[in-house]
């Protein structure tokens, strides 16, 4: 299916059908930041005028080696479904889609927010299997799709790197969301002074997040604050060896593990009542969780890795990757002056303002325009 050339004509194209194909996934109460972006571009499109339709499965996603080889048996099955040939333009989620053949599927953005090829660095035994076949099939995605976004350069130079892939292909969107219901609860929330200190980490316990870092790190700062407590919310597949290192480290009396929180208002009390942000990933393609962070008006501690100084870009304090020692320095840092969080939570807020879901959506109409502009112009290239 080739899209009319009056698409072309428009400055703003509406009234496109789009079809968003993602098999990781919807529920953003699991603390994935996929997740968090499908709601956010779903969001978008509808409220320009895009007919949006979805095809996502919403596999059971906590058996990572079962949902890999679900994932793949939905693409292999794709090209049945009718949603595809009734869409004018197809937006597939990292390798949603990568079975589509050019000639007979509508113009095809892929939207990539793992980077497989670029994760497969941290994992070992069978998960590493399932991520190494996932990298090829990301590959195979993206050399197939006539655009491909991403949120950061960062990640824009590791698909480059990894993947081979021409740099003109790619368009960095960064990322914004509309703000999430228990945003807007913790707005109306007062907040009671802590008496001990406490740090705030949220997000998936995968290897490359490298919670255990900050684990290691509590000990190192437990002697000049004794009271102190962090808090992890999120649960995935290092929570059982999380919990283990934090009872070989002794310090299971510092450490509360919070699991996953569906509650809008339990999550939104945790955010309110945290003293400091810490997330030492030292993988992310955006990382919805500093933007989360910044909005929050949080002092941020993170490591100068992957997309995040990017995204901070001076807002918080980045501490050396793969370093306990390092971060807890950082960590002591605002721990020592209340003074410095509330002067980079205050800049972290006006950086927030850099990532708003307009914005972002602007970044989608480019990108829509591009993939339909490209199919317009390959069917005229073989008249």
């Amino acid at each position: 299916m080739v899209a009319p050339l009056e698409f072309l004509c428009t400055p703003k194209v509406r009234h496109v059908k789009i079809t968003l194909i993602t098999s990781w996934a919807t529920d953003v109460s699991g603390g994935s930041g996929t997740a968090v972006f499908y709601h956010a571009l779903r969001s978008g499109l509808e409220a320009r005028g895009y007919q949006v339709d979805v095809i996502a499965p919403n596999f059971n996603v906590s058996d990572y080696v079962g949902v890999t080889l679900q994932r793949i048996i939905f693409n292999s099955q794709l090209a049945n479904d009718p949603r595809i040939a009734q869409a004018d333009v197809l937006i597939g989620f990292d390798y949603d889609g990568y079975g589509l053949l050019p000639s007979m599927r509508p113009p095809l953005i892929a939207s990539s927010h793992a980077v497989y090829g670029d994760i497969l660095q941290w994992e070992t035994g069978e998960v590493a299997t399932m991520v190494k076949a996932q990298a090829y099939l990301d590959r195979v995605m993206m050399e197939n799709a006539d655009v491909v976004t991403i949120g950061s350069h960062y990640a824009k130079n590791r698909l480059i790197d990894l993947y081979e892939l021409p740099a003109h292909k790619i368009e960095v969107i960064y990322h914004g969301m509309p703000e999430p219901r228990w945003m807007r609860i913790a707005e109306t929330m007062g907040r009671q002074e802590n008496d001990h200190p406490v740090i705030l980490s949220v997000g998936k316990m995968y290897p490359r997040k490298r919670t255990d870092i900050l684990l290691r790190a509590v000990p190192l700062l437990l002697e000049k604050y004794p009271t102190l407590e962090v808090r992890i919310a999120g649960d995935g597949l290092m929570y059982e060896h999380n919990l283990q290192l934090a009872a070989d480290l002794n310090i299971q009396d510092h450490v509360t593990f919070l699991g996953h929180i569906d509650d809008d208002t339990a999550f939104a009390h945790e955010w309110v009542q945290a003293d400091i942000f810490c997330h030492p990933s030292s993988q992310e393609t955006f990382g919805y969780v500093y933007l989360e962070a910044m909005r929050m008006r949080k002092a941020i501690v993170a490591v100068r890795a992957g997309a995040a100084p990017e995204v901070i870009d001076g807002a918080g304090r980045l501490a050396e990757p793969e370093n306990p020692a390092a971060l807890a320095a950082e960590l002591e840092y605002f721990l020592a002056n209340k003074g410095a969080r509330e002067i980079f939570g205050n800049w972290a807020r006006e950086r927030s303002r850099q990532f708003t879901h307009a914005r972002m959506m602007t970044g989608w109409d480019r990108a829509i325009d591009r993939a339909i502009a490209a199919r317009v112009r390959a069917a005229l290239g073989r008249r």
